[in-house]
């Protein structure tokens, strides 16, 4: 892939603050307690817990670091003063008054604390019919890991400015880290919404895609007909590493892709099977396009953080097992620095997660614990015999398959939970079994 030009933009702690559910400042720690920043960071959380609105206030927070970038050549005031539409309408930056929690005019804040050290804030104020936008922090990096474009641009803002070899560097180093995090062309952020295949990227204006017809937006698809097509050796290789991974999958392994142009336009994807059967990806399995749509996005996304939204949908697990893999592969092969999940399965967890949680008084409160799948005390009472637990953090109730086995309710049927009187256990009971212990009469007996 292409060679890295900034160092990694991989974040270690997000702190928001008067955001939506988020009421005063809410740490979520995406890094261990020994401070190593998590390679794929996982939200977990029942509906409505604030897991998607973390993620749309790092979207903002981008947004707002790229419009006050641009707003910062063409005025020396760090404070930013712009009408509600106004903002929206010159930059694609989405902030209004319903982003602050019910009843609190107090600044927006977001926070964002990388993997080195360096901090950056996004601050909000409401001012009448106005919002205020601030940014605090510049990162103190080194010149020759910019790229040139970057290079170009703060020589040519600081002669206007006419800023002092200080002043420059930090607004070179800002240029370098946030403008073009992997090199020319980059983007800090990319989220990805599994559940409606739509994405968004913050230097882009406010849009939602959605392609009834087919699992690739049409921007996407798109992109991968230029990386077909490209004679540059960066996106030749992005193509190839593309069709390579879909060929992991045991049902789309063996297909050749193709990428062709429609007669509106627009691109898609083709599969064909020896020269035999030809698929538009519309006619895959929901899980085969649900595979074909993360891995596009992720390879043709050139962002240093990707988000994706419930990437568990419509797969199987070993198909959800075999994409954690594929995702924390990008991560360690540099093409990208982070991939943060919002997931409800515990099938992408690493030895930690991040767990939401919505307090009763209606704000979000968020911990970091050890994970479902490495938990000691799950591990020890699956050596001793305990196959599963029935219940998960989020309320989910499940059974193991053992014991559907056991108690013959393959195809369904009740289940009682009695607490035993001598040691005050709770134990599960079929009906037929809590009928006899109780001495009712089966449901063929006469009254």
């Amino acid at each position: 892939m292409t060679p890295r030009t900034t160092p990694s933009l991989r974040i270690s702690r997000l702190v928001v603050q008067n955001f939506r559910t988020f009421q005063g400042p809410t740490a979520i720690p995406l890094a261990s307690a020994g401070g190593v920043a998590d390679e794929v960071a996982v939200f977990h959380g029942g509906n409505g817990s604030g897991k998607s609105n973390a993620l749309a206030a790092l979207e903002l927070f981008f947004r707002a670091l790229g419009f006050w970038m641009v707003a910062r050549r063409e005025s020396d005031t760090d404070s930013i003063l712009r009408g509600w539409e106004q903002l929206e309408d010159a930059s694609g930056l989405i902030v209004s008054h319903r982003d602050w929690p019910p009843g609190i005019r107090d600044p927006l804040q977001i926070d964002v604390h990388l993997a080195d050290g360096q901090k950056f804030s996004a601050i909000f104020t409401q001012v009448g019919n106005h919002v205020a936008l601030r940014v605090d922090g510049a990162w103190a990096g080194r010149e020759t890991e910019m790229p040139m474009s970057a290079k170009k641009a703060t020589a040519e803002a600081a002669k206007e400015k006419g800023l002092s070899p200080l002043q420059e560097q930090q607004l070179a180093s800002t240029l370098g880290r946030l403008d073009a995090p992997m090199g020319p062309g980059s983007r800090p952020l990319f989220r990805f919404d599994a559940r409606r295949r739509a994405y968004r990227y913050p230097s882009d204006e406010r849009r939602q895609v959605d392609a009834p017809a087919s699992p690739l937006s049409s921007e996407l698809a798109a992109r991968l007909l230029e990386l077909a097509n490209s004679l540059d050796p960066a996106d030749t290789e992005r193509w190839r590493a593309f069709t390579l991974l879909l060929s992991r999958f045991k049902t789309l392994s063996g297909r050749e892709v193709n990428v062709v142009r429609l007669p509106d336009g627009d691109a898609d994807l083709r599969f064909e099977l020896r020269r035999k059967q030809i698929l538009r990806v519309s006619e895959l399995s929901s899980g085969e396009q649900q595979v074909v749509a993360i891995c596009a996005a992720v390879l043709t996304s050139r962002a240093a953080i990707v988000a994706i939204e419930e990437p568990e949908i419509s797969l199987d697990p070993s198909y959800q097992e075999l994409l954690r893999d594929v995702l924390r592969e990008q991560v360690r092969s540099g093409l990208v620095d982070q991939i943060i999940l919002e997931s409800h399965v515990p099938m992408f967890d690493g030895p930690e997660v991040i767990r939401f949680r919505r307090a009763p008084e209606g704000g979000t409160t968020v911990v970091r614990q050890p994970s479902e799948a490495h938990d000691e005390l799950r591990e020890r009472a699956r050596r001793s015999g305990a196959e599963d637990q029935w219940v998960t953090p989020e309320g989910y109730t499940k059974l193991p398959k053992v014991m559907l086995d056991d108690l013959g309710l393959q195809a369904g049927g009740y289940l009682w939970f009695v607490r035993s009187k001598p040691a005050g256990h709770w134990e599960a009971w079929k009906t037929e079994e809590l009928d006899q212990a109780l001495g009712f009469p089966g449901d063929d007996a006469e009254e």
